[in-house]
């Protein structure tokens, strides 16, 4: 199977906003869900929110305009290396990859809280 190099495109920033007004977030896959739509991830990300100790009440979440929105919380290199460590599949062999992906983060996984 041919695999491509990590496209920055392919991982987003989701902010998860708490009842505090507070901001928390996520390191994950974007534009699997949805090419277009940023809605259904972050409505994905903000599901599986509550698994994590957040130290408040998730009641919203956006995906960032970039990956900078997030570069000073904990962890970040660290989750961004582990995604840049995975290969991505090109040609047909990448449809299949996006939705075994698609279906895990319905599992909450490939989701790294950028937390304390």
């Amino acid at each position: 199977m041919a695999r491509q190099a990590l496209g920055v495109e392919k991982v987003v920033v989701v902010a998860v906003e708490l009842a505090d007004g507070a901001e928390r977030f996520f390191l994950t896959w974007g534009r699997i869900q949805d090419a277009i739509d940023d809605r259904p991830l972050a409505e994905l990300v903000l599901r599986h929110a509550v698994a994590y100790d957040l130290g408040g009440s998730p009641v919203s979440a956006r995906v960032c305009r970039s990956l900078q929105e997030a570069r000073d919380q904990p962890y970040f290199f660290e989750a961004l290396f582990d995604f840049a460590n995975e290969g991505i599949p090109s040609g047909p062999d990448f449809d299949d990859w996006r939705n075994a992906v698609a279906r895990d983060m319905e599992q909450g996984k490939h989701l790294w809280y950028l937390g304390r």
